[in-house]
């Protein structure tokens, strides 16, 4: 009786330290939000979002909406560097292209993740950024892509979950 008793104890000790492990954290929601899971990391930018300096001064969220383009630049530079542009907003997917490499390519859909000084880029059909809403107003949606090191194809990562919100 008394091991059931002292395993019943354990057991209960057990569940409740696995289930004050399992909170998940709050994700950002609404305006000027963005996160993403890479490699199963919650990756959310450090710093406030801004939209009138340039994306490389501090970390942060910047949101370019021109005419047709859309870039987002998403910086913790501790941990990661999230671009990706799409050459239209409007609703529904957009399937990512071969990159170039290079941040300051506006002329196709493409993705780059710069993690530890390797960069990492979309490859034709490796994922996709889709537009839930699109407006003058707000543009909003979700992301998804597989992403290759420059250098090193079998090196890849797996950005999932991705949400952003201007």
């Amino acid at each position: 009786m008394k091991k059931v008793l002292i395993s019943l104890v354990y057991l209960s000790l057990l569940l409740v330290f696995s289930a004050s492990a399992c909170k998940k954290q709050k994700l950002p929601s609404g305006d000027h939000s963005f996160y993403c899971y890479i490699d199963g990391e919650l990756f959310v930018p450090k710093g406030d979002p801004n939209f009138t300096t340039s994306p490389y001064d501090d970390d942060g969220y910047t949101f370019y909406k021109w005419e047709h383009n859309t870039t987002v630049y998403a910086r913790d530079y501790e941990k990661y560097v999230v671009f990706f542009n799409t050459l239209s907003r409007s609703l529904g997917k957009h399937y990512l292209e071969e990159s170039s490499g290079s941040l300051l390519d506006y002329s196709i859909n493409h993705a780059i993740v710069v993690k530890n000084g390797t960069k990492y880029i979309s490859k034709e059909g490796s994922g996709y950024i889709q537009y839930t809403e699109s407006n003058d107003e707000n543009v909003k949606g979700t992301f998804e892509f597989t992403l290759y090191n420059e250098n090193d194809e079998s090196d890849v990562i797996h950005v999932t979950g991705g949400h952003f919100d201007d």
